[in-house]
């Protein structure tokens, strides 16, 4: 320890001769004020090393001597930032006992000095992941921690996109976007119709996947797979699906318009367009959790003499409550961003995508951005509140009923 001290203040004493060297230079590289500086900067640093010392190896300050000369390299050879040299390496050192700290330092100067343009989109993530492998290195294999933090870096990269859209506007800019009127009738026409979507489906996917779940029958995987059709054919075949069966010229349509109820070109239009490409995914989602549901609480609650109705209510919906959720939130989210189909069906009432389209191809991305934000931002808002309702729905179905008093 003593070796040590004396090679740390001998090598703080060459340090001190070279900056005020540099200082008096005819033409220094800093002025005599900013060596003075680094000076005292890099004292601070050695001061950090030999506290490290102390309680260490001489590994870990080998390791600390080679971050300080990467940021050396990095800030002040490269980018000529001295201010930010000064900045990072008194952060590093301060920050170098904690290694939860030290890792969010370093994808902090990976983001903001290596990756500027995109600093805040690729810092977000990165710590969201690095935060995640760090409180599951102790209940995880190192090949699984691999596999999870590979993953979450792929994932990351495909969401790069949607993160940095919403970092592209100002509030001054959205709410200016926002107060425009069709921009706010296209906003809750898509607020509304995939609500309204999502009930549907829920009204009639529910008990479908109900019975799918319960019932062995000849046939039944066929039925599984036509569950599935919607996901398979095309938006634009969707849309000309609907446009034969309903639109205008076909017999059904001329029906309904005779009857003063239009379908193409209306709310309903849109709602169908959307319940047809919405609806399996929360059959499936839903016929998954009543089928995770064990069969003997039924049979038990049966035993005890209750109706199928009343277990169906009692037993089998709370518990497959989460599930339904889950489906509810992902026919959702397809509803309000099914584009395709409405445009070929029904284009007016204009819904947000639709409306983004249009502006996109009058006026270019400048126009169609704040658009395509407001919606993410709306989204992002219903997501946030399904999740909510993913645990107070289950919760409020599974409490018990209190039994009238006589």
């Amino acid at each position: 320890m003593k070796l040590a001290a004396k090679q740390i203040g001998a090598a703080i004493v060459a340090l001190a001769a070279i900056h005020l060297g540099l200082g008096f230079l005819p033409e220094p590289p800093f002025s005599v004020a900013m060596n003075l500086v680094l000076f005292f900067t890099n004292l601070f640093v050695f001061h950090a090393a030999a506290a490290t010392l102390a309680r260490r190896s001489a590994r870990t300050v080998g390791l600390f001597l080679v971050g300080y000369f990467v940021l050396f390299l990095l800030v002040l050879v490269l980018l000529g930032k001295t201010p930010l040299f000064i900045l990072l390496v008194v952060a590093y050192a301060s920050l170098f006992a904690s290694p939860v700290l030290l890792g969010f330092f370093a994808i902090f100067v990976l983001s903001f000095v290596l990756l500027q343009p995109y600093a805040f989109e690729t810092f977000i993530p990165l710590a969201l992941i690095y935060s995640t492998l760090w409180r599951v290195r102790r209940v995880t294999s190192r090949f699984v921690r691999l596999c999870l933090g590979g993953g979450l870096v792929a994932f990351g990269v495909v969401l790069f996109p949607i993160i940095h859209l919403a970092t592209e506007d100002s509030v001054q800019t959205l709410w200016s976007t926002f107060v425009r009127p069709e921009v706010r009738e296209a906003l809750w026409m898509s607020l509304a119709s995939s609500t309204l979507a999502t009930l549907l489906v829920g009204l009639a996917g529910i008990p479908l996947a109900y019975g799918l779940a319960r019932v062995n029958f000849p046939g039944k995987r066929w039925v599984e797979s036509l569950v599935d059709v919607p996901i398979l054919v095309p938006q634009s075949v969707a849309g000309v699906a609907l446009i034969v069966l309903l639109g205008p010229g076909s017999i059904l349509g001329g029906v309904l318009e005779s009857l003063h109820l239009p379908i193409s070109g209306s709310l309903a239009g849109v709602v169908i367009a959307q319940v047809f490409v919405a609806s399996p995914f929360l059959i499936k989602t839903t016929m998954t959790a009543f089928e995770s549901v064990p069969v003997r609480l039924e049979l038990a609650s049966r035993s005890l003499g209750a109706s199928p109705a009343a277990t169906f209510w009692r037993i089998s919906l709370p518990l497959a409550s989460r599930g339904i959720m889950v489906g509810a939130t992902l026919a959702w989210a397809r509803a309000i961003s099914e584009f395709g189909c409405i445009v070929l069906f029904a284009s007016s009432p204009v819904t947000a995508p639709v409306l983004v389209h249009t502006e996109f191809l009058r006026a270019g991305v400048s126009e169609s951005r704040p658009i395509a934000v407001l919606l993410l931002v709306i989204c992002l808002w219903v997501f946030v509140m399904l999740q909510f309702g993913q645990t107070l729905i289950p919760f409020a179905l599974q409490r018990p009923r209190r039994e009238r008093r006589p």
